[in-house]
């Protein structure tokens, strides 16, 4: 009888051990990827149960990391967590999830004198998956004839920026406008560059921009380029 107690115990010790051991109760790890309207993509990253930082990342400047502290709970029940960008520029996250982080769910971020922008997350590289491409997110990309290179976003049905870049110059970002559709029904988009010189943007998909459409792009004295889309 002692025998048999004996092997009891060290049986349900043994499945025990086996239930902690087990995947499912492993602590998964989520990235939420987007970008915000200044050009400047980023990864929220969430582990153990709670947001912990985002990396931003721009072409030509190297990677900076928000650590992130859980501030409150919102009236809609989603928690709000806050950071700063270079310890200057204000930043919230909202968990829209409620609290339920988990593949395809979605955070809002939001960035003082940025604007926001909403994410979808997916599991982390750690638990077999990869950062997902940002919500609605295109990116068409060219060169001016003077050298220039540009990199225009398309995100939430619209197309909000230009990145403009040239070897041995930090990017500057054009800010878009809907103007109106022409003839052809293409939507036109305007801005300027450094607050001094017209730049026109036109989707020449007639507002249907996907891989493989194309946009137009004028520059008051550059001239135009064509820039190829894709996510």
């Amino acid at each position: 009888m002692r025998r048999y107690l004996t092997s009891l115990i060290a049986l349900e010790l043994l499945v025990s051990a086996l239930s902690l051991a087990s995947p499912a109760h492993a602590a998964q790890s989520f990235v939420c990827q987007g970008r915000m309207d200044n050009g400047f993509g980023y990864r929220a990253h969430y582990v153990d149960g709670r947001f912990t930082d985002i990396v931003w990342d721009r072409p030509g400047q190297p990677p900076t990391t928000t650590s992130l502290n859980f501030k409150s709970t919102d009236n809609q029940g989603q928690p709000v967590y806050q950071g700063s960008f270079l310890a200057a520029t204000a930043v919230t996250l909202i968990d829209r999830s409620r609290g339920n982080v988990g593949p395809g769910t979605e955070i809002l971020i939001e960035a003082e004198e940025w604007g926001s922008s909403s994410a979808a997350c997916g599991l982390g590289v750690a638990d077999g998956g990869e950062p997902p491409p940002p919500v609605g997110g295109l990116t068409c990309t060219g060169q001016m004839n003077n050298g220039f290179g540009y990199m225009v976003h398309h995100q939430h049905n619209r197309f909000t920026s230009i990145v403009w870049e040239r070897p041995g110059q930090p990017p500057t970002t054009t800010t878009l406008t809907f103007d109106n559709n022409n003839e052809q029904g293409q939507p036109i988009y305007r801005g300027s560059f450094l607050a001094a010189t017209a730049v026109t943007m036109v989707d020449l998909s007639g507002g249907n921009p996907g891989p493989g459409s194309q946009v137009s792009i004028g520059v008051e004295e550059w001239g135009w380029s064509r820039g190829i889309c894709q996510r």
